[in-house]
């Protein structure tokens, strides 16, 4: 499938032209017109307006999936596409900070986030259906966003929170738990118990993180062992960057963990095409 394939053409309006032509004749009287909706490769003389995958999921079982072939060997993806507008983040605050917002701070909206992420599924039949989709945000840490696009398969879960039946290895985690940030270590990009404090340019403290680390998980791309992301919660308000990877609301992060494993792909990129050859 070549690039710019999802989008709608002038069959589409050609139907709801139809349609309030004739308003007085039942719908069914032009099904046939409306089942002949397709989607072109390239639309000329009109202006093609980007089409949901998840409609577009539903409306052809995943088929568009299976012609980019970035499921051919997984029962589960998880799509994140980078092209939402990205507003300004606010820095994750220092520990008093939150420890007196948790008493007195309101209750405030969730950052909308800079991407969107789709969770598809596969049934017996081979057909594809969306699970869910979210607005979340994608951080390459201190490094440009692009810098994490790719190929992840999610490793193990992790969080403060009890095991909430987890598909993956899960550990709970506790304040000597360290996020290894120091490309020099053996144990870079992974998760250490220490009793000793860690230098926070080498280490993150999760337990410091507080809700963010309530429910995680930590992806592997691929093709390598580097970089790992770490999934976990999204709080109001706030963009946390102190490492890599993706933030999206409590229960959903709950929900991948009940329902991933090492057959989902994760996929990080800029537009749905990008995907084509990952």
């Amino acid at each position: 499938m070549r690039k710019g394939s999802f989008r709608l053409t002038a069959a589409l309006a050609a139907v709801s032209v139809l349609c309030q032509a004739a308003p007085h004749v039942s719908l069914a009287a032009y099904r046939q017109e409306v089942d002949t909706i397709t989607l072109e490769t390239e639309a000329e003389d009109v202006d093609d307006v980007a089409v949901d995958i998840g409609w577009k999921t539903e409306q052809d079982n995943g088929k568009w999936i299976n012609d980019m072939s970035i499921g051919d060997d997984v029962t589960s993806l998880i799509l994140i596409v980078n092209n939402l507008d990205k507003g300004a983040d606010e820095a994750l605050p220092d520990k008093e900070t939150l420890d007196a917002n948790q008493k007195t701070r309101p209750r405030r909206r969730h950052v909308t986030g800079n991407s969107r992420l789709y969770y598809m599924s596969r049934n017996v039949k081979g057909d594809w259906k969306q699970v869910f989709t979210i607005n979340c945000v994608v951080s390459g840490g201190p490094d440009d966003d692009e810098s994490i696009y790719g190929a992840y398969r999610a490793e193990s879960a992790f969080g403060s929170k009890e095991n909430p039946g987890s598909l993956l290895p899960y550990r709970k985690i506790t304040d000597d738990d360290y996020w290894i940030t120091d490309p020099e270590s053996e144990d870079y990009m992974t998760i250490v118990t220490s009793k000793e404090k860690l230098d926070t340019r080498e280490a993150v403290n999760l337990e410091y993180m507080k809700a963010y680390s309530n429910y995680g998980m930590i992806l592997r791309p691929e093709d390598d062992a580097y970089p790992a992301l770490i999934i976990n919660c999204q709080q109001a308000d706030t963009v946390d960057r102190t490492v890599s990877g993706v933030q999206l609301a409590e229960s959903y992060v709950r929900m991948l963990i009940q329902g991933i494993d090492e057959n989902t792909r994760i996929m990080i990129a800029g537009e749905i095409e990008d995907f084509e050859g990952m």
